[in-house]
């Protein structure tokens, strides 16, 4: 789908947000610096791309033609005015002196443009490295290098910074090196900050910025993306149900079978409720491990078993709807018969700790120890109290 109507898809998903941004660049007068700020899956990074696209368009027109030379080279990521900067992995650490620094760096350069190559394909593509928890801050310095220099091009130089909240991690070095830019911004520059933990900023980078907030995707727009992209229609209300206005969750359930996702949860359920010292080094060995490898990943089992957490509860209170957890009644019923007394949203809130811990960077094994250690004592108490 590396083509025109890439693009034009995205800017169909946030027509609001859009709106906004057509009167920016049709006005002539963008600003220097962004803030794009939303729930995971939005579509901010898509519509980053599309208002970079914007105001290097050669025509001018009220969306990105998609014909001009400018646009074909935005639809392939590779416009001379367009950088991406992302969370990489350090090379810090690396054995062989700086030969082994320098062949680390080139792996991880082949490493991004292949990732780059996979985002012009599917602006959802999420890119996440392993041992990426910050935005170096020799990315930053390179930065520095390069946008005061003169273009021989027409247009405006664009900066996308994807999850910008990793500017802050540690020292916060690249953020303060960022701020110098923002401090006083390059001539005819552009730099959009795109989050999910607008937060987790620096207040400094957060001021020198206009922000644009985003709501959830409307699953109504998820479900016109997902025919747009010839996905099966006997699975798109599943997914678009489940996904919550989330289109990187609604990807990652694509390549799932209802029954692959229901023994996701049972296996969870089991490992965090079982009081067993090996099934909680697995789970605590296992779950570390995904949190290393594929983060997404991670963050998709966890919320799956908050939805199922909620929908237990929701069962409770004789609301129980979902179309996912229809195939899990009977588990559910058992599991709310064990565990009646036992405060479900307080183990939801224990859930959403360790989602948003593994943003902050916190030892992820301490942290799933901690939260088995919190939910046995609520069963524990509740026994008691029984």
């Amino acid at each position: 789908m590396a083509d025109k109507e890439l693009i034009r898809t995205s800017i169909s998903l946030q027509p609001g947000i859009w709106e906004r941004l057509q009167n920016i660049y049709t006005s002539g007068k963008a600003g220097s610096a962004y803030l794009f700020s939303g729930p995971s899956g939005c579509g901010k990074e898509a519509i980053a791309i599309a208002f970079a696209a914007g105001l290097n368009c050669e025509e001018m027109s009220k969306i990105p033609c998609g014909d001009c030379g400018s646009c074909k080279r935005f639809r392939t990521l590779q416009h001379e005015h367009l950088t991406i900067i992302v969370p990489l992995p350090s090379s810090s650490g690396v054995t062989g002196g700086e030969k082994g620094k320098k062949t680390k760096e080139e792996e991880i350069t082949k490493l991004f443009q292949e990732a780059i190559q996979e985002k012009a394909t599917d602006l959802f593509f999420k890119i996440v490295f392993p041992r990426a928890r910050q935005i170096l801050i020799r990315s930053i310095r390179s930065l520095r290098k390069t946008l005061y220099l003169k273009s021989h091009i027409k247009g405006r130089k664009m900066v996308l910074i994807f999850d910008a909240h990793h500017l802050s991690t540690g020292q916060g070095s690249s953020g303060n090196s960022l701020l110098k830019i923002l401090e006083e911004p390059p001539n005819n520059t552009t730099l959009v900050l795109v989050t999910d933990y607008k937060e987790q900023l620096l207040p400094t980078l957060l001021s020198r910025c206009q922000q644009v907030d985003f709501p959830p995707l409307n699953p109504e727009v998820i479900k016109m993306y997902l025919e747009r992209t010839g996905i099966s229609s006997e699975v798109i209300p599943f997914v678009t149900e489940i996904s919550q206005g989330d289109m990187h969750r609604a990807s990652s359930l694509l390549d799932k079978s209802m029954q692959k996702i229901v023994l996701l949860i049972k296996d969870l359920i089991e490992s965090i409720f079982k009081e067993d010292s090996l099934s909680w080094r697995q789970f605590i060995n296992g779950y570390s491990r995904l949190a290393f490898t594929d983060p997404q990943e991670f963050i998709f089992s966890f919320y799956l078993l908050q939805l199922c957490l909620r929908s237990a509860y929701r069962k409770r209170l004789g609301l129980f709807t979902d179309v996912l957890f229809a195939e899990l009644e009977n588990e559910l019923a058992s599991f709310n018969k064990k565990c009646l007394e036992i405060d479900l949203l307080r183990i939801n809130s224990y859930l959403e700790e360790i989602v948003t811990g593994l943003n902050r960077n916190l030892n992820t094994s301490i942290a799933l120890t901690s939260l088995l250690i919190k939910v046995h004592q609520e069963v524990n108490e509740n026994r008691t109290d029984g």
